[in-house]
């Protein structure tokens, strides 16, 4: 047979793929080489992580702190101004505070910002010590047989009870103080002609002869 008529032998490649053996080494040297490279800069940034860690978990405890501080005084009787962009326990303590003093007209922006903050819970509480505030001041009213003005504090109360047990319908108190702001609109029926009401809808009217203040805090 004549060689020219054969194509000439092709060497074999190398083979690039590892074994399972030879993968072990080679990944665990390159895991090394690249810790090796990056170690400079991990020292360096390192402790800027732990001081940023640091600082924030110190500036959330020192705003709780804060915030129970303002609280704590709120309750003891001092007039602790507080934003809207404060938290929602501080909130609620000064909507409690501005309802024992029978200042509801502070009491609206402060119930919005905890609306914003999707909080239901204390938003009904807020709205049960707002309508305690107008009733009480209804109360007053009608003590001295001022008619005219208690109609509408009373109108007010009711609508705020609703929406505190919208929020919360196991609300118990809220309940009883509807029922007796109610017991005042069926007491004193020109009271719902002169004012009207706009949260007409109530599933069940319950009328009760429980007499006195509204009860429950503020």
């Amino acid at each position: 047979m004549n060689p020219a008529s054969h194509p000439p032998a092709v060497p074999a490649r190398p083979s690039l793929a590892y074994t399972g053996r030879q993968a072990a080494p080679a990944i665990r040297s390159y895991l090394s080489g690249a810790l090796r490279r990056a170690r400079p800069n991990l020292l360096i940034a390192l402790p800027v992580l732990l001081l940023a860690c640091a600082l924030w978990v110190g500036a959330a405890a020192w705003r709780v702190e804060r915030d129970n501080a303002a609280i704590a005084a709120l309750r003891t009787g001092r007039d602790v101004a507080v934003g809207p962009d404060a938290s929602a326990p501080l909130l609620l303590a000064r909507i409690q505070d501005l309802a024992r003093r029978g200042q509801p007209e502070g009491i609206e922006p402060l119930i919005d910002a905890l609306a914003r903050a999707g909080d239901t819970e204390r938003v009904a509480r807020a709205r049960y010590a707002l309508a305690n505030t107008r009733l009480r001041q209804a109360f007053s009213h009608l003590e001295r047989s001022d008619l005219d003005p208690a109609g509408p504090l009373i109108t007010l109360a009711r609508q705020d009870y609703r929406r505190a047990l919208q929020g919360n319908p196991e609300f118990w108190d809220a309940k009883f103080n509807l029922d007796v702001a109610s017991r005042l609109v069926r007491d004193f029926p020109e009271f719902d002609r002169k004012t009207g009401d706009e949260l007409k809808a109530e599933p069940k009217q319950i009328w009760t002869d429980i007499p006195g203040q509204p009860r429950g805090e503020p």
